[in-house]
C-alpha cells in the first residue's frame, strides 16, 4: 500500500459509498486514487466489521483505527526526536547562557560533530524542525500608522544591480517615494545617491505628483541627513532648499529604525522584481527607456491592482482623494544644486570636486563654503559672498588682483608676506632666509620656502638653531633638503665627546664638589 496522506473523511466516504454497493473501480475514480489503494483500504475497512447501523461518528472512530496501520515508519525522525532538545537549544538560542540562535544548516553541523552523526541528510533535519515548529518565528503585534491624505511622503534607495551605460556597467539605484495614504509609488533608476541626484529625483517625484505634500520622511542617508541625532538631526543644506522652496517639513525617521518607514521599505522588493523583468525584456534599453518604462508600470499595472491593506487600487485612491490634497507646486522649479564646505590652503586656493578657485589672502587657513548650481560656483564666508566663478573644464580659477606680485616690497595680505609672517615666529634670522628664498619670484621660490619653513619649524629647538641659519644665510642653502642636512650636521657636533687624557681625568671634580666645600 501506498503512503499517500489519507484522512478520515476519505475512509468514510469509501465506507459509505462501498455499503451504497459502488465497485472498487467507480469508488478510485471519484476519489482520484490508485485502484490497488482503494482495494487495501476496502480490505482494511471490511476487517473492521461496522454494523450498517452505526452511528457516523462512531465509524470514523473505528475507521481512525486504519490510519494507525498505515503510518509510515521513520526511524530518521525517530533518531532526531532523541536530541530534540538540543536541537531546540541550537535553534533557539538561549540567551540567559549567551547561546546565540543558529540557522537551521549550523545547527546539522553542529549535531553531526557532537554526536557523530552520518546517517542523517541535511533534508531530513529541515523536515523534522519544520514538523516539530523549532523555526517557528514568535509572532508580534504590528502597530499600523495610517497618515491623512497629502500628509506624507516615504522616500528611500534600493539598489538595483549593473546596467550598461555608455558602454561602461554602472551600478543602478532606484529613488523610491510612496505618498503614504494612496500608496501610489514613484521610481526612477539612476546612477548616484549624491545630492545634486537626490534632489533632482525629488523635483522630478513632485512634479510626477503634481504637488508637495506637508512633510517628507526619509532615512539618514548623506544626501538628505548629514548629521544624524534622534532630536536635532542636520539636514543637509541642499535638501533643506529644496524642501523650504516647495513648503515641505523634513521628517527624518530614527536611526536604524526602517519601520518608520514602513510603507515605502515593503515596496523595494517589488520594484527590484520589476527591474528584473524590465531589464530581460528589454535587454538593450537606455536609463531613460527603462525610467518610461518604469512610470508605465506604475499607472497601468501596479496602480491598477487592489492594495492589500487598504483594499483599493493606488491610483484610484491618488486621482479621486489624495492628489486633492497636495499642495501646488510654486511656479519656479526648483533648479538642483550642491554644498560643501572647503579649507583655504596658504596658496589662496580651495579645492571642490578635483578643480582650484582662488580668494583673497585673508581668508587663508580658513573654512569657507562652496555652492555649486548650472555650471557656477559661489564661494561664501559667514553668510558672505567673497567670490564667484564659472565652472572651468580644467585648471583653475582666480582673480588676478587676490595674487600680487612676488617681490620687494611684499603686497600686504599677499601669500608670500603670509610665510614670512609665520618664519618671523622664530626669529629674524627665520624670516630673513624664507626672504631671500622668496626674492627670485615664481611658483618654484614659493614650494621652496614652504619647505624650508618646514624643516625651520622641526629644528626650533636645536641648540644651535641661530648658527645653522646664519650658515644658511651666508651660502644661500635655499633647498629644504639641504638646509635639513645643515641642521644635522650641526646636532653631530654638539654630539662628539671631547678627548681627556687619564691624567686630566684624575683631576676632574663632580660639581658637588665646589658646591659643599
Amino acid at each position: 500500500m501506498g503512503y499517500r496522506k489519507v484522512t478520515i473523511e476519505q475512509l468514510s466516504v469509501i465506507w459509505t459509498q462501498k455499503k451504497a454497493g459502488a465497485s472498487n473501480r467507480a469508488i478510485s475514480i471519484a476519489l482520484n486514487f490508485d485502484r490497488k489503494t482503494i482495494n487495501q483500504y476496502v480490505k482494511l475497512i471490511l476487517e473492521q466489521r461496522i454494523p450498517v447501523s452505526t452511528p457516523y461518528s462512531e465509524v470514523q472512530k473505528l475507521l481512525a483505527n486504519i490510519l494507525v496501520i498505515n503510518k509510515k515508519t521513520a526511524p530518521v525522525i525517530d533518531k532526531l526526536k532523541l536530541y530534540g532538545t538540543e536541537i531546540r537549544a541550537l535553534i533557539v538560542g538561549d540567551k540567559s547562557l549567551n547561546q546565540q540562535a543558529m540557522k537551521a544548516k549550523t545547527a546539522w553541523l553542529v549535531l553531526k560533530e557532537r554526536h557523530k552523526i552520518s546517517d542523517i541528510s541535511y533534508e531530513s533535519f529541515k523536515r523534522f524542525i519544520r514538523d516539530e515548529n523549532f523555526c517557528k518565528s514568535i509572532a508580534t503585534p504590528t502597530i499600523r500608522i495610517e497618515s491623512a491624505p497629502g500628509d506624507e511622503i516615504q522616500i528611500d534607495y534600493a539598489k538595483m544591480g549593473l546596467w550598461a551605460v555608455e558602454g561602461n556597467n554602472r551600478i543602478i539605484h532606484a529613488f523610491i517615494g510612496l505618498l503614504a495614504s494612496s500608496r501610489f509609488p514613484f521610481v526612477r533608476f539612476c546612477l548616484s545617491q549624491d545630492q545634486e541626484s537626490f534632489a533632482e529625483s525629488n523635483v522630478l517625484m513632485l512634479e510626477f505628483y503634481g504637488g508637495s505634500p506637508r512633510r517628507i520622511n526619509l532615512d539618514n542617508l548623506k544626501s538628505g541627513v548629514v548629521k544624524v541625532n534622534i532630536y536635532d538631526p542636520t539636514i543637509n543644506r541642499t535638501f533643506a532648499e529644496l524642501c523650504d522652496h516647495y513648503s515641505i517639513l523634513v521628517d527624518p525617521s530614527r536611526p536604524a529604525s526602517p519601520k518608520d518607514k514602513g510603507k515605502v521599505e515593503r515596496i523595494v522588493q517589488i520594484v527590484r522584481e520589476v527591474w528584473k523583468r524590465l531589464t530581460a525584456l528589454h535587454p538593450t534599453a537606455t536609463l531613460d527607456e527603462l525610467n518610461i518604462l518604469v512610470q508605465q508600470w506604475i499607472v497601468q499595472e501596479y496602480g491598477q491592482h487592489k492594495h492589500g491593506t487598504t483594499e483599493i487600487e493606488p491610483f484610484s485612491s491618488f486621482e479621486k482623494v489624495e492628489k486633492a490634497y497636495l499642495k501646488p507646486l510654486p511656479k519656479d522649479r526648483y533648479v538642483a544644486s550642491s554644498w560643501t564646505i572647503a579649507k583655504v590652503h596658504p596658496d589662496q586656493f580651495i579645492t571642490v570636486k578635483k578643480k582650484l578657485y582662488g580668494v583673497p589672502a585673508e581668508y587663508i587657513g580658513k573654512t569657507v563654503q562652496a555652492r555649486i548650481q548650472s555650471g557656477f560656483i559661489e564661494i561664501f564666508y559667514d553668510l558672505k559672498l567673497i567670490r564667484s566663478y564659472t565652472i572651468p573644464n580644467k585648471g583653475r580659477a582666480y582673480l588676478k588682483t587676490d595674487f600680487p606680485e612676488y617681490g620687494e616690497p611684499f603686497a600686504i595680505g599677499s601669500y608670500a608676506s603670509s610665510l614670512i609672517m609665520k618664519a618671523g615666529n622664530y626669529g629674524m634670522l627665520s624670516a630673513q632666509l624664507i626672504n631671500l628664498i622668496l626674492e627670485s619670484g615664481g611658483q618654484l621660490s614659493i614650494r621652496r620656502a614652504q619647505g624650508c619653513l618646514c624643516v625651520i619649524q622641526k629644528n626650533i629647538k636645536n641648540p644651535f638653531f641661530n648658527n645653522a641659519l646664519k650658515i644658511a644665510i651666508e651660502e644661500k642653502t635655499f633647498i629644504p633638503d639641504r638646509l635639513k642636512k645643515l641642521f644635522e650636521k650641526q646636532s653631530v657636533q654638539l654630539e662628539l665627546p671631547l678627548p681627556v687624557s687619564d691624567l686630566g681625568l684624575s683631576m676632574a671634580r663632580d660639581a658637588n664638589y665646589y658646591a659643599n666645600p
